[in-house]
């Protein structure tokens, strides 16, 4: 019975895991959606303030709110919201010159820049397999980015670049939160805080004139956004990495460039070509090595849910 009960509590992790995939894969295809009608900025920022709506009810039990203001990790999950919120919305413009599948496999360049603050901030070493992996990963990057230099997506691609550092100092920052904070805690503090922290950008995307758009249509993708990617994303991949270790959700999460390759042709929003599929295998390869290297060295191979 105690084995069947393990099993079981092993199973929920594995499966938020499982549903977060999909959802990071769906998620620049929701994002592009959502620039039809709004301006890059103020859909994150709108998909923020439903995404704290749907969470508080969950945050008013068992004295979260209380955790979250506590002046002792208010500062860390501040930080963590604001680079996370910064991320997500240059993200979210980028996607007006470059296509969703050019930026999630941009995107993976994110385990290079985890060694190399990993290694500033926590002084961990970089390895000589390590650095091969990483090659690996420019490369297909870099295959993206220089054949893209000869039409508009250029912009976007070199936008996307700038993002996964960002995700990753908000990582460095959530690891001084204390360990005994549940996933919902972790959830409502990243997206009340980076609520908080992107006022000013929301409040100058407004004052250029954003698009918006009170139509039916946009209003529908735009709580979709909140639901799903500014709340239950995030809820789920704390709930995994809470119950399982870091470096094996980090190596299945890597894939979802590919699931989002899939999906962008099944919804023929974008044809594949030769040198997505080069640059996919190439920084996939080098990700996937990245994170077993991490793993086997017992280091935790972080990557952000890319959110």
């Amino acid at each position: 019975m105690e084995a069947v009960q393990r099993r079981s509590r092993s199973l929920i992790p594995l499966a938020a895991l499982v549903v977060d995939w999909i959802l990071n894969a769906l998620w620049p295809l929701i994002a592009a959606s959502g620039l039809r009608y709004y301006s890059g900025i103020s859909f994150m920022w709108a998909g923020l303030v439903i995404g704290l709506v749907v969470l508080s009810p969950w945050l008013f039990a068992r004295g979260r709110w209380r955790r979250i203001l506590d002046r002792d990790i208010a500062p860390s999950l501040l930080v963590t919201g604001f680079f996370s919120g910064l991320a997500t919305a240059i993200y979210i413009v980028a996607l007006h010159y470059t296509t969703p599948v050019n930026a999630v496999i941009i995107a993976q360049i994110e385990v290079l820049y985890s060694a190399l603050i990993s290694a500033h901030f926590l002084h961990e070493r970089l390895t000589f397999k390590q650095s091969l992996a990483s090659i690996l990963v420019v490369g297909g990057t870099a295959l993206i980015v220089l054949h893209d230099l000869r039409t508009p997506r250029w912009r976007g691609d070199l936008m996307i670049l700038a993002t996964p550092w960002m995700y990753q100092l908000s990582h460095v920052f959530s690891k001084r939160l204390p360990a005994d904070l549940d996933a919902m805690t972790l959830t409502g503090g990243r997206v009340f805080y980076g609520l908080l922290a992107t006022i000013p950008l929301f409040a100058w995307a407004l004052l250029r004139g954003g698009a918006w758009s009170w139509e039916p249509a946009a209003l529908r993708i735009l709580v979709v956004q909140g639901v799903l990617m500014s709340s239950l994303n995030f809820f789920l991949w704390y709930v995994a990495i809470r119950g399982m270790p870091l470096s094996k959700a980090t190596t299945m999460l890597l894939s979802y460039p590919a699931l989002t390759l899939v999906f962008s042709w099944g919804l023929g929003r974008e044809p594949i070509r030769a040198v997505q599929i080069a640059g996919l295998a190439c920084t996939f390869a080098g990700a996937l090595w990245t994170a077993r290297l991490s793993l086997a060295q017992g280091g935790d191979g972080a990557v952000e849910s890319p959110i």
